[in-house]
């Protein structure tokens, strides 16, 4: 039995994970402000369950060394920044530890386990405190060297300067939302509540209130959410050959969500794209919220080799 965890920018989620990746004893906390408040927080819940578990499979947002689990860079966690996760845990807790990019995570759960399993070359974006991507090809993480086997090859002769403009504004305007983190669950929310003077996030309420209408700041605020969304799958379209995105988070969990990201794509494609790309399938991941859990879990199995699919 692993314990696995899912280190988030808002809340840091832990689960243990049997062989056939059932998911039990689901909690979370609240992610610390601190490099000590963080190794508090990681250790107390370990300590908890160290007679139940025979090792531990963290996902982890940032640049990862996932051979050594060192963490580089924790993305929207500053502190995390040149810690050694795994050999730190291991030497405390004495068990396997291994570290896997929350992004990576959340696309092997896809790829060996939900809808992307068997796609040549798919991806995930996954929509949380931050938005996170993983390419996958045939059961595994698309890897960078093998992208070249992927990429789109464009008709120069249909790209009229019309066309290649609304391309351009189009990549720009993905790469500025990625910057400005405009495809954040958390902060939709968040802007969501407020306009339904909520006294703290409700995703829940939000979706109701949602389902229910009448509220045209709330109307609009979501559709330019799945637009920023579109806008994403639109560009890595762009450059890649994909067959089909899933859509990650507790957020993917709201069938709104996948219905509007997909009416704001279909209508991008209506305007210029269409000529040279079919629409693609885009769907709720499998295990929503529990997808870095599960991918976590399938890399530590795979990676200590005690079980392979």
């Amino acid at each position: 039995m692993l314990l696995a965890f899912d280190i988030g920018g808002t809340f840091i989620k832990y689960s243990l994970v049997d062989e056939a990746y059932q998911v039990s004893d689901s909690s979370k906390v609240p992610t610390p402000d601190t490099i000590e408040e963080f190794w508090e927080a990681l250790e107390h819940v370990i300590c908890s369950f160290q007679n139940r578990m025979t090792g531990i499979a963290i996902s982890c947002p940032g640049e990862i060394n996932s051979r050594l689990g060192f963490v580089f860079k924790g993305g929207l966690i500053p502190y995390l920044r040149n810690i050694p996760l795994a050999s730190r845990l291991i030497k405390a807790f004495q068990v396997p530890v291994t570290v896997l990019n929350d992004g990576d995570a959340a696309g092997l759960a896809e790829a060996s386990l939900g809808n992307l399993k068997d796609c040549p070359c798919g991806a995930i974006l996954v929509l949380g405190t931050g938005v996170g991507l993983a390419l996958l090809s045939n059961g595994d993480l698309l890897r960078g060297w093998q992208l070249t086997e992927y990429i789109r090859s464009i008709d120069k002769t249909d790209r009229t300067p019309e066309n290649r403009r609304f391309h351009r504004e189009l990549f720009f305007q993905g790469i500025s939302n990625l910057l400005e983190n405009t495809g954040s669950a958390v902060q939709f929310v968040e802007k969501a509540s407020h306009i339904l003077n909520l006294e703290e996030a409700d995703g829940i309420a939000v979706f109701k209130a949602l389902e229910q209408g009448g509220n045209e700041e709330l109307k609009t605020l979501f559709q330019a959410y799945c637009y920023d969304i579109a806008i994403l799958i639109f560009n890595l379209q762009s450059l890649l050959r994909l067959e089909k995105v899933t859509i990650g988070g507790g957020i993917s969990s709201q069938p709104l969500l996948i219905d509007e990201i997909n009416h704001q794509y279909h209508d991008l494609l209506s305007q210029k794209g269409h000529k040279q790309f079919e629409a693609l399938p885009i769907q709720a991941a499998r295990f929503h919220n529990e997808s870095n859990l599960i991918g976590a879990a399938s890399y530590f199995y795979s990676s200590t080799h005690q079980k392979k699919f």
